[in-house]
């Protein structure tokens, strides 16, 4: 079991806290996951709770810190870093290399050999390890956090950047680890992924804890469909929908996301306040700007007829908001028709997972849609 109490990193010269007071607990035989966007605290939380940073506050495996356990490769695995490079030296070969950090653990050369067998690598283990793809070197990494056979596992966004196979793969392999008894803690961006992954769900924002939930409680607080509204005016429209009773979280300068109210609704806001629009569709909760894309339904942009409404001159033109590339632009001016269709999600897609119920679903070799480059060697 994993306890984390008080978790404190502060920067000198007035700067926010990276982490701020963060307490909570991962389970045995539970995948907990640290969810936030980038900046909010989830690495800070892994570095501190393995000694790499100085903060205050206390992180206890199993009733003792990091630094007073024996020997804490066989009980803590970590995986930390960026997840397209590897440690190892570019031109060993895998299998070498996982034999010399065995010898380095204390672990004879066949648990290396058992680990290359269980993360898919067996047949790339006379590779170099510059011939990796990223996917195969994030399994290769997690191999080496296995060696030790620990009870718990700390991962830094295990499946950020990759396919859609390998991610499928290491959703399986973390929960099959944790129904084994293990402890599995990881981090992530985006909120379906989470809600796939995990049994509880520990949600950061600018370092502070601002939920700590299962994962039902979860799914029925944050993935909710929700509109995405962007245009120059959305500061004016984000207040009127927040008086009528909407909630309205900012996206950058030029969005909102919009729960509690439809997009005809925003729509006709909108337009009887004379309020420029650039996108005006529906979407998942979590999957907009700042998040990892997830399965789901890419927002289709808002399509409206061109009107000549003598009403129109009354707004600025075009010009003075020139959309970005890609990006359409709606003018809703007073007597002017709007139509459009945008797709909406059936509950089958919104809710189909991609966890296997096991390793077993998961066939086949992963790194065969990427395989390694030819590498010759010198006898």
């Amino acid at each position: 079991m994993f306890q984390a109490i008080g978790l404190t990193k502060s920067w000198r010269r007035g700067r926010p806290p990276a982490l701020l007071d963060l307490s909570f607990d991962a389970r045995e035989g539970q995948v907990t996951v640290l969810l936030g966007a980038e900046g909010s605290g989830r690495t800070t939380a892994l570095r501190l709770a393995l000694g790499l940073d100085r903060g205050q506050g206390v992180a206890l495996f199993d009733g003792r810190p990091y630094r007073r356990i024996r020997r804490p490769e066989r009980e803590v695995g970590a995986v930390l870093g960026d997840p397209g490079r590897h440690t190892g030296h570019p031109g060993r070969e895998a299998r070498g290399h996982l034999r010399m950090v065995a010898a380095a653990v204390g672990v004879p050369a066949r648990r290396a050999d058992q680990l290359l067998e269980q993360t898919r690598l067996a047949p790339a283990a006379g590779h170099r390890l510059r011939t990796f793809s990223p996917g195969m070197s994030r399994r290769l990494a997690l191999a080496e956090a296995l060696l030790g056979d620990p009870g718990t596992l700390l991962l830094d966004e295990p499946t950020h950047g990759l396919s859609p196979k390998n991610t499928e793969w290491f959703h399986a392999f973390l929960r099959a680890f944790a129904a084994g008894g293990g402890t599995v803690l990881a981090t992530v961006r985006d909120p379906r992924e989470a809600a796939a992954l995990a049994d509880r769900v520990v949600t950061l924002d600018g370092g502070r804890l601002m939920a700590d939930q299962a994962k039902a409680d979860f799914v029925g607080s944050r993935l909710r469909d929700e509109v995405s509204v962007r245009g120059p005016q959305v500061g004016r429209l984000a207040d009127l929908l927040t008086e009528s009773g909407a909630q309205v979280r900012r996206e950058g300068g030029a969005g909102i996301a919009v729960v509690g109210a439809s997009r005809t609704q925003i729509g006709e806001l909108a337009y009887r306040h004379g309020i420029l629009l650039h996108e005006l569709a529906d979407r998942a909760a979590g999957s907009g700007a700042g998040s990892s894309s997830g399965p789901g339904v890419a927002p289709a942009p808002v399509a409206v007829p061109q009107s000549s409404s003598a009403g129109a001159s009354a707004l600025p033109p075009p010009s003075a908001a020139p959309a970005q590339p890609g990006e359409t632009v709606v003018v809703l001016t007073p007597g002017s028709a709007v139509s459009a269709s945008v797709p909406v999600p059936t509950a089958d897609t919104a809710t189909r997972s991609r966890v296997p119920a096991g390793l077993a679903s998961v066939s086949g070799p992963l790194y065969r849609d990427e395989p390694p480059a030819s590498d010759q060697r010198s006898e």
